[in-house]
């Protein structure tokens, strides 16, 4: 995997658990929310298993997946205030 496959990696890692930070996508790699669990979701499901750990390669396919399952239907939750 090259440097940017792992930090869009780690980027999902550690977003994942806070509903992805979307806000932040754009400005950090330069793309769209949907292309970029596209890509992580490719990464999870195409890399070796040394890569990533299983629990993590579990967790990003089923929020990838769901997001982008959002993406396409339109239905993106709507942030909450505190």
């Amino acid at each position: 995997m090259s440097p940017d496959d792992h930090a869009l990696l780690a980027f999902a890692a550690k977003w994942s658990p806070f509903g992805g930070g979307d806000e932040y996508i754009l400005p950090e790699f330069g793309l769209t929310p949907a292309i970029f669990y596209q890509r992580v979701l490719d990464l999870v499901t195409n890399t070796p298993t040394n890569d990533v750990d299983f629990a993590t390669r579990n967790r990003l396919q089923k929020f990838c997946a769901l997001e982008l399952s959002r993406t396409r239907s339109g239905n993106r939750p709507v942030p909450q205030q505190a």
